[in-house]
């Protein structure tokens, strides 16, 4: 027979009984999956940072998977962000500006220079003047690009320049295709494609790109996106700053790798040594990234200026009926808070470094901490994910600090002990001096 005071404790079993069982459950059962985002780009040497860390099964360093998606053209790989095929991407400018006027993507940061991935060509014994004198001295005929597009806007803001008018550009036609076959005098192409007709033949024009303004690869987001998952963007944004450093740090690499992404995307051979040269003036700083989104004296940025000039000429092209405020569709905070949070990882160390410090005061052994710092230290400087970085620091600094005050209780209570032996010495030494009085003879 169970007793009143049973039944009455019997839902506290029941409830200990259930947390048991979950805990068991929770210990057995895999860790969850970590957050999976998809990225959408074009082949070109933009898509290369995302391969790098991919390769390296780094993504894990900030707290995401990331699958890729490739597109054989821009204009496909907007279209397709209506169908949210894709949350994060890289687009070239023409594109990056058009879906962001139309409300499906914003701009969250700045990947390279797109003008290094253009380039002039004229056919073979052609002769034509060196740049940047040529703008004012090109002859007449046909440069064939296709328009409207990333390319004829480069061609019309450098002629404007020169006091000329831009071809038309020809819209619905492969131009590398159309140059190969005869068409047009010289052509303005963007690489891979136009590296590869370097290859058959065809004469390049030097460095055309030094002459341009700001005219930037866009690193984008899904406008939905972007406004519900902001967390994941800018982890993504700090994994795409990671394999800009990868390739950096090694172009041969990078450039074999980019070699084997062309072969496998476009079935087109490119010169390794070509796509290092290409690499090594592609891509923007963390810095230079941070100043275009940063404007100065109440002036717009570098990015919101480029954006009102793309939309512009694509107004004038009739791309675009009308457009809208750059700001709109600029998310310069997202480059902000990745500043902020780099900064918040340096402070991090300097408050673990300093942690260690005092606990070597102490005479704690600390080359472990040490040891774990350092390797904190060089995550940091490869950009191998802030957060994981401060977590990381956070729990040593808590290691040193808990390590110092279990010292410090430590000396206390050694301190008391000896100050309870000394009592205990000095209660002894008087209770036999006080019992040999006692027990002395009488004179």
């Amino acid at each position: 027979m169970v007793s009143r005071s049973s039944w009455k404790i019997a839902p506290l079993f029941i409830l200990a009984a259930c947390l048991f069982v979950n805990a068991g459950h929770s210990a057995v059962s895999p860790m969850a999956q970590l957050p999976t985002v998809t990225a959408g780009v074009t082949p070109s040497l933009y898509a290369l940072p995302i391969l790098l860390v991919n390769d390296q099964n780094e993504w894990k360093d900030f707290g995401i998977q990331v699958t890729l998606k490739v597109y054989p053209t821009g204009e496909e790989q907007a279209e397709r962000a209506l169908g949210n095929e894709w949350e994060v991407g890289v687009l070239d400018p023409f594109y990056a500006v058009k879906a962001g006027n139309e409300g499906d993507v914003v701009i969250i940061g700045a990947a390279g220079n797109f003008s290094r991935q253009l380039y002039f060509l004229s056919r073979p014994g052609k002769a034509i003047p060196s740049l940047p004198q040529s703008w004012s001295e090109l002859p007449g005929e046909e440069i064939l690009t296709p328009g409207p597009s990333a390319e004829h806007f480069f061609l019309s803001v450098m002629l404007a320049k020169a006091g000329k008018s831009p071809p038309v550009g020809k819209a619905g036609i492969d131009p590398t295709e159309a140059f190969l076959k005869g068409q047009g005098e010289a052509a303005l192409l963007r690489s891979p494609r136009a590296l590869w007709a370097v290859q058959q033949g065809f004469r390049v024009w030097p460095e055309p790109g030094n002459e341009d303004g700001f005219l930037p690869v866009c690193l984008v987001a899904s406008a939905t996106y972007a406004d519900t998952r902001k967390t994941l963007v800018i982890r993504w944004l700090e994994g795409y700053a990671r394999g800009v450093r990868i390739l950096l740090k090694d172009p041969a690499k990078a450039a074999s790798r980019l070699k084997s992404f062309y072969q496998e995307t476009l079935k087109i051979e490119v010169p390794q040594q070509l796509l290092e040269m290409e690499i090594a003036e592609a891509f923007f700083s963390e810095k230079k990234q941070e100043e275009a989104f940063r404007g100065s004296e109440g002036q717009a940025s570098a990015m919101e200026r480029f954006a009102h000039s793309m939309s512009d000429y694509q107004v004038r092209m009739k791309v675009l009926k009308s457009k809208n405020d750059p700001r709109e569709y600029i998310l310069d905070k997202m480059c902000g808070q990745l500043a902020s949070l780099r900064r918040e990882a340096g402070a991090q160390f300097d408050q673990t470094r300093a942690a260690i410090d005092q606990a070597e005061k102490e005479g704690i052994k600390v080359e472990k901490f040490r040891r774990l710092l350092e390797e904190a230290r060089e995550q940091m400087e490869e950009g191998r994910g802030c957060l994981t970085v401060i977590g990381t620091l956070s729990n040593l600094m808590r290691s040193a600090e808990q390590a110092k005050v279990e010292t410090q209780r430590f000396k206390k209570f050694r301190f008391l002990e000896l100050g309870a032996g000394g009592l205990l010495v000095a209660y002894y030494a008087g209770y036999f001096v006080r019992r040999r009085k006692k027990e002395r003879p009488a004179a």
